[in-house]
């Protein structure tokens, strides 16, 4: 790799776009939690009519919430080994409990708000 100061630049750019994209689809992901709970409050194995939609969106959400991560991660061995695998990890545990953080969000809001 060059020590083209340019280069470097534009990974450490690439690397911000991602992140900040990364955070959004977390976001989304955690919104869609919420609306499913105000929806159809309750955890179930089987999507209830109309529930089904909701459920796929959050599983789109949430495998490109980890195909981000892993890219995120990629460019960001570029520029630091050590912090390998970080948002891919970070993926898979905030994405993971994202309906338990969702349902337990929008329970705290519920009471505080009436």
């Amino acid at each position: 790799m060059t020590d083209d100061p340019s280069s470097t630049r534009n990974i450490e750019d690439t690397l911000s776009l991602l992140k900040k994209v990364w955070v959004v689809f977390l976001l989304g992901l955690y919104a869609a939690c919420i609306y499913n709970e105000l929806r159809f409050p309750g955890f179930r194995e089987e999507p209830l009519e109309g529930e089904a939609g909701l459920w796929k969106i959050q599983r789109v959400l949430y495998f490109g919430l980890l195909g981000l991560g892993l890219l995120t991660d990629v460019v960001q061995i570029r520029i630091d080994r050590d912090k390998a695998f970080m948002y891919l990890f970070a993926s898979l545990i905030l994405g993971g409990l994202s309906t338990l953080i969702g349902a337990t969000q929008f329970k705290v809001f519920d009471s505080i708000l009436g």
